[in-house]
């Protein structure tokens, strides 16, 4: 009998209906023809379900890595500019306000 390794979302939320009902992971790993490793996905539902386990539920982000980068090489490059002038340099390059606290936080 071949199993299947990847469920569609159909089955999925079948599988998650059915282990919510009280049913036990290896009768619906029968019952669906999966493989028992397919249990994650309860553990995955109840991880859906609570907000601080989705990504990006934390505090967001001013600059991307891509702009620290750039950051940290405008002030190797001129070691005298102060935390607010390359605030203001990077504010202009990126075309959004950046504070200096921001800057100091990236370049320490």
């Amino acid at each position: 009998m071949s199993r299947r390794n990847h469920l569609h979302d159909e089955m999925r939320w079948t599988a998650v209906g059915m282990l919510q009902s009280g049913a036990r992971q290896s009768a619906v790993a029968r019952e669906l023809n999966v493989h028992r490793r397919h249990h994650r996905l309860w553990n995955h539902s109840q991880k859906d379900q609570n907000e601080s386990g989705r990504r990006g539920s934390g505090r967001r982000r001013i600059t991307i890595t891509a702009d620290d980068r750039y950051l940290l090489q405008c002030a190797r490059r001129r070691r005298t500019l102060t935390a607010r002038q390359l605030a203001s340099q990077l504010s202009a390059a990126l075309g959004r306000p950046i504070s200096r606290q921001t800057v100091s936080r990236k370049t320490a």
